[in-house]
């Protein structure tokens, strides 16, 4: 399964009332991506989380471990990983920054260090 949700920013010329309306719909946009990765978490599923910056194109990736999982110690009892992308999306969406958040179940065999996953769209 996989999720995307656009976060842009609004265009120079636009009016007040339009920079206001696009600021309400990215908030509500991140708020739906902090819903669903705190939802997955508490389903158990392991799953990746991008945030892709539009300006520049780099990609942030963070892996989300079900909880008990021993493959990466991770002290998740504590929900440290789930917290830190949630404060990242919070900042980014204060800061009104142009930025795609993605959700990717991982299905084994691949992951975004190697070399065959496909990983989030280009944020072009």
């Amino acid at each position: 399964m996989k999720k995307i949700y656009f976060l842009t920013r609004p265009v120079g010329a636009a009016t007040r009332s339009g920079k206001w309306r696009n600021r309400l719909k990215n908030t509500y946009k991140s708020t739906d991506a902090i819903r669903d990765i705190i939802d997955w978490t508490t389903e158990g599923r392991e799953f990746y989380v991008a945030i892709i910056f539009h300006a520049t194109g780099e990609r942030r990736v963070f892996h989300m471990n079900p909880p008990g999982s021993a493959e990466i110690c991770t002290d998740f009892a504590t929900k440290r990983p789930v917290l830190n992308v949630i404060d990242q999306i919070l900042r980014l969406t204060a800061q009104n920054a142009d930025i795609d958040i993605c959700l990717l179940q991982r299905r084994r065999g691949g992951n975004p260090d190697s070399g065959r996953w496909d990983g989030p769209p280009s944020a072009a």
